[in-house]
C-alpha cells in the first residue's frame, strides 16, 4: 500500500542499490616513468651528492691540502700552474654556487606570510595574480567544449562506456530482483501520485471545466441531473472518492514491462550514434554554464600558502630541484674558470659543441 505523502526514499533505495552495477570501472592507467627520466633521476642523484662532497672535501682542505706541492705543466705555458689551494676554491665556488640556488628556490615560496623586513616569497605574494592567469589559461586553453569534444571524439569514451553499460543492462535485466524492484517501484510511485494532493486539486479543476450542457445520451442527462441536484463539488468529492478507493495494480501489466526491458539494449545498441551525439550536446551545455575559470580561481584563492607551495612543487616534479643542484656543479666548473680561464673557456666550448651535435643527432633519430 502507498503512502499518502509523496517521498523519494524508494527512488533512493532503487539507485543506490542497482544504478552501480551499470557505472563501468574506470580504466586506470599505469603511470611508468620513461628511460630518459630514470636516467635523469640518476643524474639528479649524482647532483644531490655533488654539495656533500664538496663540503667534506672544504672542510678537509681546511686543515690538510694535498695538493699543496704540487704542479702542473701546459704546453702553451711557460710556466708550471701550482695546484695548491685548487680543491678549496672549487669546493667553496661549487658551496656558493649551491648556495645562491638553494636561496633563490627557497625564496619563490619563502616566507609564506609577509615580514616587516624579509617581505614575502614570490609565489604567495603572487598567489591572486597566479590564481587569475592560471584559471584563465586553463578556461581556455584546456578545458574548453571544442578540445572535449574532440577528445571525446578521438577516444571514443562515450561509445566504450555506452557498450560498457548496455552489457550490464542485459545482465542485470534477466535478474528476478531487479525486475522485482522495479516493479514494486512503479507501483508505488503511480499510487503515490494518484493520492497526491496536487493530482486531486487538478481533478477538481478538470471536472469543474466540463460543459455538461452539450453532452448527449442518457448518462449525460444523469450527470445533468447529479450536478443540478449536488453541484460540482459534489461531482468532484465522489470522483476524489473513487479516486482514493483505486489501488493500482503492476501485475496485469508486468509481462508488456519485462518486454520493453529485454529491448532496451537493443535499442541502445541501434541508436549509439545518437545518444553519443544527445550527450556531447549535455556535456558541451554543462561546460558553456560553468565558469570553469572562475571555480579555479575560486579553489586555488582558498589554498594556504603552504599547500600552494605543495602542488607547485607537485607539478614541477624533480626540476626545481635539478636547478637547485645544479648550482653546485656549476659552481665548480665556475671555480675552474678563476683558476684557468683560457683552458676552461676552450674546453667549455668543446664540451657544449660536442653535446649540442650529439643531441641533434639523436633528436633526428627519434623523429625518424
Amino acid at each position: 500500500m502507498a503512502s499518502e505523502n509523496f517521498s523519494f526514499k524508494h527512488l533512493e533505495e532503487f539507485v543506490n542499490r542497482w544504478i552501480p552495477k551499470f557505472i563501468p570501472d574506470k580504466v586506470q592507467e599505469e603511470e611508468t616513468l620513461p628511460p630518459q627520466q630514470k636516467r635523469k633521476s640518476l643524474f639528479l642523484l649524482f647532483l644531490k651528492i655533488l654539495p656533500w662532497t664538496t663540503l667534506i672535501v672544504f672542510i678537509i682542505t681546511i686543515f690538510y691540502d694535498p695538493f699543496y706541492n704540487w704542479e702542473v705543466s701546459f704546453p702553451w705555458r711557460d710556466e708550471p700552474l701550482s695546484l695548491k689551494g685548487i680543491l678549496r676554491m672549487l669546493a667553496v665556488t661549487g658551496l656558493v654556487g649551491y648556495g645562491t640556488n638553494y636561496i633563490a628556490i627557497k625564496m619563490l615560496f619563502h616566507p609564506r606570510k609577509k615580514r616587516p623586513i624579509l617581505g614575502q616569497g614570490l609565489i604567495p605574494a603572487s598567489k591572486v595574480r597566479i590564481a587569475y592567469r592560471l584559471g584563465e589559461s586553463i578556461s581556455k586553453e584546456i578545458i574548453n567544449p571544442e578540445l572535449i569534444v574532440k577528445q571525446v571524439k578521438e577516444t571514443g569514451l562515450i561509445k566504450k562506456y555506452v557498450d560498457s553499460f548496455n552489457l550490464s543492462l542485459k545482465e542485470t535485466v534477466q535478474l528476478p530482483e531487479f525486475q522485482k524492484d522495479l516493479l514494486e517501484l512503479i507501483e508505488y510511485y503511480v499510487n503515490s501520485i494518484l493520492r497526491s494532493k496536487e493530482f486531486r486539486e487538478n481533478i477538481k479543476s478538470f471536472i469543474q471545466g466540463i460543459d455538461f450542457e452539450n453532452l448527449k445520451g442518457i448518462e449525460a442527462g444523469l450527470l445533468k441531473i447529479y450536478r443540478f441536484i449536488g453541484g460540482d463539488q459534489e461531482i468532484a468529492k465522489r470522483i476524489e472518492e473513487i479516486i482514493l478507493s483505486i489501488e493500482y495494480k503492476i501485475d496485469p501489466h508486468e509481462k508488456v514491462i519485462q518486454e520493453y526491458l529485454h529491448k532496451l539494449p537493443d535499442l541502445i545498441d541501434n541508436n549509439k550514434d545518437t545518444i553519443e551525439d544527445i550527450l556531447l550536446k549535455v556535456v558541451v551545455f554543462l561546460i558553456e554554464r560553468i565558469n570553469i575559470k572562475k571555480v579555479i580561481v575560486n579553489n586555488l584563492l582558498e589554498f594556504d600558502e603552504l599547500r600552494l607551495e605543495k602542488l607547485i612543487l607537485y607539478s614541477t616534479s624533480d626540476q626545481l630541484d635539478y636547478i637547485q643542484y645544479l648550482g653546485c656543479l656549476l659552481g665548480i666548473l665556475g671555480g675552474l674558470f678563476i683558476w684557468i680561464p683560457y683552458e676552461s673557456f676552450f674546453i667549455l666550448i668543446l664540451l657544449g659543441s660536442f653535446i649540442f651535435i650529439l643531441d641533434e643527432i639523436l633528436y633526428r633519430m627519434n623523429q625518424k
